[in-house]
């Protein structure tokens, strides 16, 4: 029985993994493209299915209405569903067929994320210095990318720009680590408190990603202090949000504190750059197609005010780095708030009292990275929970 226990938790963590592969992971590193391994998702469900053809409810009816949303904007833009279009559809149908999937074999993936990326945390911070000490262990992939053993990946762009690596685990690069792992803590921490907190915070550390950092260590303060003192905590968030008022009404104070703490300069930081346009030039660009958003690789909008203020343009495959402000460009507004009423669904059902808290972490984590048509993400929007199961809600 522990043998068929362990198998079967085997599979759902390799299943998982794979996911999280194809939502930022190394088979992006690698330049080969998603397709294969969304393939072999889709294989793997399907012979699941043949396997046993009980079909639980697994999926909630919000998340419904948001797929045909995005189906009836993708439509309505030119009368006809382009293979992108077409692409982000299937993600979400996949997320959907994960879901029942887990439902079926009764495992909790939002638990098992955790798992995963607590022991990816471990391997992380275990690799990452021997491609200090040992930078001959890391195999050359491209031009830009290396990796250790598969399980670890480098960017010679951040030797360039940083004059060190930044530790991306899998991931194609440092950011999108430190939002898993952001993620990870808030499920751990609040939620299934299985996993000791400081190695998904030290993982993040090692990342230097500005954003992530940015979020997860008030965040993880706040929880720590909560946990003890919950008035203090709520105390010094209010004054944490008076003193972030005062200091975003001075560009000049954030730009010496990010310098300070991060080693990058808001203004001479191409990467910072390009976020903060995402997010201000994209809501702009947006502005004259807001009910329903544009057609895939219409950037003409967004290219103009880049190119008139800042002097560069997107290429047509580049898309915008800001998911809720790439959702309002492609989708609309409509779109973009019931994605943001299903993940507050989300948020409220998983961590209580704390939602209006996590969710302005995870809103926060999606502007940072392109995550928030991912498979994995779509999972976290269509999971619907188990009924009464001890030790879970």
């Amino acid at each position: 029985m522990l043998s068929a226990l362990f198998r079967r938790e085997f599979r759902a963590s390799l299943l998982l993994t794979a996911i999280l592969l194809v939502s930022g992971g190394w088979i992006v590193v690698v330049r080969v493209g998603n397709s294969a391994m969304i393939a072999a998702i889709v294989v793997v469900l399907f012979c699941s299915f043949l396997v046993s053809v009980r079909f639980p409810r697994a999926i909630r009816g919000s998340y419904g209405i948001l797929v045909i949303a995005i189906f009836v904007a993708s439509y309505a833009q030119d009368f006809q569903i382009d293979d992108k279009e077409l692409f982000v559809i299937l993600k979400a149908l996949i997320a959907g067929a994960a879901c029942i999937y887990f439902k079926r074999t009764r495992r909790d993936f939002r638990e098992l994320f955790v798992d995963v990326m607590y022991y990816m945390a471990i391997i992380s911070l275990v690799l990452y210095p021997l491609a200090y000490v040992a930078p001959g262990i890391a195999r050359h992939i491209d031009d830009e990318y290396s990796t250790v053993f598969g399980l670890l990946y480098v960017r010679s762009t951040d030797l360039q720009r940083f004059n060190h690596y930044r530790n991306q685990g899998i991931f194609w690069e440092a950011g999108v680590y430190g939002v898993m792992l952001t993620m990870a803590f808030a499920y751990n921490c609040l939620k299934y408190k299985k996993r000791p907190n400081w190695v998904f915070i030290l993982a993040a550390l090692s990342t230097q990603s500005m954003g992530a950092l940015s979020v997860l260590m008030p965040f993880a303060a706040y929880c720590y202090v909560h946990q003890r003192q919950p008035r203090l905590a709520n105390l010094a968030a209010i004054m944490l949000g008076i003193v972030v008022a005062l200091v975003l009404a001075a560009p000049g104070a954030i730009d010496d504190a990010f310098s300070t703490l991060f080693g990058r300069s808001l203004q001479g930081d191409s990467s910072i750059t390009v976020r903060i346009n995402d997010m201000t030039l994209g809501a702009r660009a947006a502005a004259d197609s807001l009910l329903l958003g544009r057609p895939s690789g219409d950037l003409d909008a967004y290219n103009a005010l880049a190119l008139d203020e800042y002097g560069y343009i997107k290429e047509n495959d580049a898309g915008i780095s800001n998911s809720i402000t790439g959702m309002i460009y492609k989708y609309g507004v409509p779109v973009t708030v019931i994605y943001c009423w299903v993940l507050w669904l989300r948020v409220r059902r998983d961590f209580g009292s704390m939602a209006p808290l996590v969710f302005a972490v995870f809103a926060g984590l999606l502007m940072i990275e392109p995550l928030g048509l991912s498979i994995f993400i779509f999972m976290l929007l269509a999971y619907r929970d188990y009924p009464s199961v001890a030790g879970r809600e």
